[in-house]
């Protein structure tokens, strides 16, 4: 059984930048000096969805080294992409129902889990159609959108502490 992963380093890279991206975001908070309970409804929405969203990509950056310790490549990037798309899937999914009313969310934050019920359907459609490389490729690069989005989560609670500071 070859127990090669091909995006070891790539894997172990998204891992490490999932997990400072939530590390700063406890420094952010801390040096605001303001409680949880203190903060409004954009800002614990931005420090959910950055925490969430880095916790996503850390997991599934290790599903796939774990996987290929039981199973053979090509199956292991199946199960691993199975399981990526379908929490994907769940989450955006969910958040799409629980936000789709809301007026204090950007446009952006409005579209992007939009997008990704999309993306979490073309992962389960690679698993079907695809082969070993697409659907490695398509793993990395789900995991890159979700670094951006985590990214995305931070510059939020990060412009809305400053902007809460000038006030």
């Amino acid at each position: 059984m070859e127990l090669v992963v091909h995006s070891t380093d790539t894997l172990a890279v998204i891992a490490s930048v999932a997990i400072a991206i939530a590390g700063f975001s406890g420094v952010v908070v801390a040096l605001t000096g303001r409680t949880a309970d203190s903060f409004g409804a954009v800002e614990k929405l931005n420090f959910r969805i950055l925490l969430q969203v880095s916790a996503l990509a850390l997991f599934f950056a290790l599903v796939p080294l774990i996987s290929h310790r039981a199973f053979e490549p090509p199956l292991a990037w199946r199960i691993s992409m199975i399981l990526y798309g379908a929490v994907h899937l769940f989450d955006a999914g969910f958040f799409v129902l629980r936000t789709r009313d809301s007026t204090t969310l950007s446009p952006l934050q409005r579209v992007a889990p939009r997008i990704g019920v999309v993306i979490a359907v073309m992962q389960l459609l690679l698993v079907v159609l695809g082969n070993t490389i697409v659907i490695e490729v398509g793993y990395l690069l789900v995991l890159l959108w979700h670094l951006a989005i985590a990214g995305l989560g931070f510059a939020n609670l990060v412009f809305a502490s400053r902007a809460t500071d000038r006030e």
